[in-house]
């Protein structure tokens, strides 16, 4: 899986955990800019030890499907965090 790979991943996992949280929230999700709620919880997730040893798992043979369940894991605490506060 490439860098670009990864990263398409991790916004996917992201988007999928804010689409979660708006789904439970509709009246905030309607006034929060999505975009920017994405783009930092990306980052946090990137920043993240959690991310980086699922990275590694994924290098060290876990599946892509894998990981990408474990991104989405670990995106919902992040997309809550930054939502209230």
């Amino acid at each position: 899986m490439s860098e670009q790979a990864v990263q398409s991943a991790v916004e996917r996992a992201v988007g999928q955990a804010f689409d979660r949280w708006a789904n439970e929230h509709p009246s905030l999700a309607a006034v929060i800019d999505r975009i920017m709620v994405t783009d930092r919880a990306v980052e946090s997730l990137r920043e993240s030890d959690e991310y980086r040893q699922a990275v590694t798992a994924y290098h060290n043979g876990m599946s892509e499907n894998d990981m990408l369940n474990k991104l989405l894991d670990l995106a919902g605490p992040v997309i809550s965090r930054l939502l209230t506060g």
